[in-house]
């Protein structure tokens, strides 16, 4: 079967592997799409993160958010059958740029009613969902969204559907951004690069940030934003300095949500099924895994919300 393989930085190339074979509780799934994340996978194929990655990396890295149709089911499996769509996560198995997918049947999330193409984005649904959790009971709360990009817009959509908090304020520099936040009923969406848009954050006495951006000036921004709460979902591995001194005076707590649970996944898979989150309005296009370098161009150059891969 056919793998992707980053063999170095701006270098791919499609490789033959051996098929899986699934274990008593693992079931092999045919890829119908993979998307990719916006955070991680122009960082990879770029070679950004440093000695953080090593190359040539393994095949299918570093693809973990998609949608197939289960081909195989191991033998204590009765959960799951041949035939069934089911979305994948990060957990569960090797990563997923490949025609095949190995994964334990207890970490993947049946989603009957779903078109595939929306299906395949539900991850980073997910890992929203997840970050809402973090957050805690937001009820009664001013809070902002800084960074309405992928991550930013799913957290809005997730927010919206579960009815809180009761006022929500976006944070946001670029203007395509703010017009699908806009699109989506976000009626305030504030630039922080000017000084007037910094001051008039700082003027709405915002209780909670959930930061987005995975930029360091972005976080700074945000702890200064915040009165009360600071969740981060993006992440950076740059290094920056903080002035401790100010989260001393506020009481700020930070907290950090990383990745969903299986729970998260079902979550947003019932929204789903019940309308109340469209992620098919996510995506900006369908790429071959033989264009994996144009399709992450799209995605570094925000030519897209997300970009899915297929064979």
């Amino acid at each position: 079967m056919k793998a992707l393989q980053i063999i170095e930085p701006y270098r791919f190339a499609i490789i033959d592997i051996e098929p899986p074979k699934p274990s008593a509780d693992e079931v092999v799934i045919k890829l119908e799409y993979a998307a990719i994340c916006n955070q991680n996978d122009y960082k990879i194929f770029y070679g950004l993160y440093g000695d953080l990655i090593k190359y040539p990396c393994d095949p299918g890295v570093y693809g973990h958010e998609g949608v197939g149709i289960v081909t195989e089911v191991g033998s204590d499996v009765s959960s799951l059958k041949a035939g069934d769509r089911v979305i994948m996560m990060l957990d569960g198995g090797p990563m997923i740029y490949m025609e095949y997918v190995l994964r334990k049947a207890d970490t993947v999330v049946p989603a009957p009613k779903a078109k595939p193409e929306e299906a395949a984005v539900l991850e980073l649904f997910g890992c929203a969902h997840h970050s809402m959790e973090v957050a805690g009971n937001l009820t009664g709360k001013k809070v902002a969204v800084s960074g309405l990009g992928p991550a930013g817009l799913a957290i809005l959509q997730v927010m919206m559907a579960e009815g809180q908090p009761d006022e929500i304020i976006g944070i946001e520099v670029s203007p395509e951004r703010t017009k699908a936040a806009m699109a989506m009923g976000l009626a305030k969406i504030l630039n922080p690069q000017t000084p007037e848009g910094m001051a008039a954050l700082m003027a709405e006495e915002i209780d909670t940030v959930i930061d987005a951006t995975g930029v360091p000036q972005a976080m700074l921004n945000s702890f200064e934003i915040a009165k009360k709460e600071v969740v981060i979902f993006g992440f950076t591995n740059e290094k920056f300095e903080v002035d401790q001194s100010r989260w001393f005076q506020k009481e700020l707590v930070i907290k950090n949500s990383k990745v969903q649970t299986i729970d998260n996944l079902r979550a947003v898979v019932k929204l789903l099924e019940e309308g109340k989150i469209n992620p098919g309005s996510f995506v900006g296009g369908i790429i071959p895994f033989a264009e994996y370098d144009k399709a992450v161009e799209k995605v570094y150059k925000k030519e897209a919300v997300k970009i899915l891969l297929r064979w």
